[in-house]
C-alpha cells in the first residue's frame, strides 16, 4: 500500500499498488484504491493539480459513486468504477457527446472479454436484458472534463437494485474475480483512448456510425422525461449531435439533447 495524502482538503487513503500494476497501461498515470467516497471527486482535485489527459481513478467500491442529475450509483464491492481526466479541445457544447463515445468503448469491451452485447439506452447507460449493467457520467470543471464509468461485474445480486445487473448474473464473471475488473477497466480505457482520438479529430461523424448497431432504442416505442416535460414517441436515430431523434406520437419529429428515456413494451 502506497501512504495516504490529503488533496485540497479531501483525506484520501492509502493507494493500492497492487492494483495500480494491474491497470498499468490503460492510459495515463494509474491512481487505485480499494474504497474511495467517489472516484469522480479524486479525478476533479488532481485535474485541478494539472494531471495530464488519460489519468484514471479507480476503486474496488465507493462509499458515495454518484450518477446523473445527482442520483446514487449502488458500487459495492465486485464492480469496475473508475474516472478519467480528459482535456478535449473541441467546443464545450460537444462535451455532452462523450457520454456516448465512453458508452460506445464501454460495450465493445464487454463484448471483447465477455461476448455479450450489451445495448446503449442514450445518453449514458449499458443495458442487458433491460436492466442496468454500467452507467457513465460526464462533469466539465475549469477546462477539464472527468469521465466517470461503472461497471457491474461480480457484486452479489443482493447488492444491486432491481432494476440493475451484472457479469457475473449473466454467467460471465467469477463470483470473485478482482483481476477481472481491471482487465475490463484497461481494455475500456484502450478501446475510449481510440474513440476519443477519433472524435477529437473528426467530431462525432464515426462515432455516430459506430454507435448506431448497439442502440437498442430504434423504432421502439419510448417515453422521455425532459426536465417536467414528457413525451412519447417512436425513437429514429441519433442525430450528428448525439441528440436522440424521436418521431413523437403526435407525428413531429424532434430532437432531443437531454431526458430520461424509458423502452415501453
Amino acid at each position: 500500500m502506497m501512504g495516504g495524502v490529503r488533496m485540497r482538503g479531501l483525506s484520501v487513503p492509502p493507494r493500492n499498488e497492487a492494483l495500480e500494476q494491474r491497470l498499468a497501461g490503460a492510459w495515463g498515470p494509474v491512481f487505485a484504491y480499494e474504497q474511495l467516497g467517489s472516484t469522480m471527486e479524486i479525478a476533479h482535485e488532481l485535474a485541478a493539480e494539472g494531471a495530464p489527459e488519460g489519468s484514471l481513478v479507480f476503486a474496488r467500491r465507493q462509499e458515495q459513486g454518484r450518477g446523473r442529475l445527482g442520483r446514487t450509483w449502488a458500487s459495492p464491492e465486485g464492480g469496475a468504477y473508475f474516472s478519467l481526466i480528459l482535456r478535449p479541445l473541441r467546443s464545450p457544447g460537444e462535451a455532452p457527446q462523450l457520454a456516448l463515445v465512453a458508452g460506445l468503448a464501454a460495450a465493445e469491451a464487454v463484448n471483447k472479454l465477455t461476448g455479450l452485447y450489451p445495448s446503449i439506452r442514450w445518453p449514458n447507460d449499458l443495458l442487458l436484458e433491460g436492466k442496468k449493467l454500467a452507467g457513465i457520467l460526464t462533469e466539465s470543471r475549469n477546462g477539464a472534463v472527468v469521465l466517470g464509468i461503472g461497471i457491474n461485474v461480480t457484486p452479489r445480486p443482493e447488492d444491486l437494485p432491481d432494476t440493475a445487473t451484472s457479469l457475473a448474473a449473466a454467467g460471465r464473471a467469477g463470483k470473485e474475480d478482482a483481476s477481472f475488473c481491471c482487465r475490463l477497466t484497461v481494455e475500456v480505457c484502450h478501446r475510449l483512448k481510440a474513440r476519443y482520438e477519433a472524435w477529437s479529430e473528426q467530431g462525432f461523424a464515426p462515432i455516430r456510425d459506430a454507435l448506431r448497431p448497439w442502440i437498442g432504442l430504434f423504432g421502439h416505442p419510448v417515453h422521455i422525461t425532459a426536465g417536467s416535460d414528457y413525451f412519447e414517441g417512436t425513437a429514429q436515430d441519433v442525430d450528428e449531435r448525439g441528440r436522440l431523434v424521436v418521431r413523437l406520437d403526435s407525428g413531429i419529429q424532434r430532437a432531443f439533447e437531454v431526458g430520461e428515456v424509458t423502452l415501453l413494451r
